[in-house]
């Protein structure tokens, strides 16, 4: 699992330095080079780079073993986010800070792709902890836990902090279907 994590690193560094040299290599041409010419080499590195950038997911998230974890914040809670914690089978898989703006998306409805990444076929367990203030100004930090089989193909799972504000809010994981 830590292996899989810098893999993800290794090519965003290696898109980094390309796009540099590229870039580099624009400005050097751009003295000889006409306008037109150089919107057209600034239009085949964009289409490089996208290019690039979906061949990277399907090398590096195959479909046979993909998992997708989302997350949502219903719109008046009564909670504001601070941080999410992502544990699969005890390994620390991902966690995230929000900043306002972060949050005011999410509370508009908005849904972050928090995690992609891979999990063989069979059982599996996801432990999320939610960190952040209560309607009160109180501090909260609590965990959901979801069990689940991965078969072939992707699985999409959600993260949730559902409520309506006059209660408590509460903290889900579930599979999407």
């Amino acid at each position: 699992m830590k292996a899989l994590r810098i893999i993800p690193r290794i090519i965003i560094t290696a898109l980094h330095i390309l796009t540099f040299v590229i870039s580099t290599q624009v400005h050097s041409a751009a003295d000889n080079a006409s306008a037109k010419d150089m919107e057209a080499l600034k239009q085949r590195v964009i289409e490089l780079n996208r290019e690039l950038y979906k061949l990277q997911e399907e090398v590096l998230y195959p479909i046979d073993t993909q998992v997708v974890f989302f997350l949502a914040v219903d719109e008046n809670v009564g909670f504001e986010l601070d941080s999410v914690e992502l544990t699969l089978d005890g390994d620390m898989a991902t966690t995230y800070l929000y900043s306002a703006r972060e949050l005011q998306a999410l509370q508009r409805g908005g849904v972050q792709r928090l995690f992609m990444g891979n999990l063989p076929a069979g059982a599996h367990k996801a432990v999320a902890v939610f960190n952040g203030r209560s309607a009160g100004d109180k501090y909260l930090r609590k965990a959901a836990t979801l069990s689940f089989n991965k078969e072939n193909g992707s699985k999409y799972l959600e993260l949730r902090v559902q409520g309506d504000g006059a209660r408590p809010p509460r903290f889900l994981i579930r599979e999407l279907r």
